[in-house]
């Protein structure tokens, strides 16, 4: 079978660096979807903290900026 896929490969290239394009393709777009869900989860992160510690009382907001030295 690697003997039929070479010789097809040596004829004509193309179909292998169109095989090779589309995986950089997959790839960069995988790459790019995994940063893009990695800044979307921190920011989320970030926004639920950010409200989580406004909703705080702000007697224990005092309490725990005297209790922290």
């Amino acid at each position: 079978m690697s003997t039929l896929l070479l010789s097809l490969a040596k004829e004509n290239p193309w179909p292998g660096l169109a095989l090779a394009s589309l995986n950089l393709v997959v790839a960069l777009s995988l790459v790019g979807l995994s940063l893009l869900l990695g800044v979307t989860i921190s920011l989320l992160a970030w926004l639920h903290a950010l409200i989580d510690r406004a909703a705080v009382p702000i007697k224990r907001q005092a309490q725990r900026r005297r209790a922290t030295p």
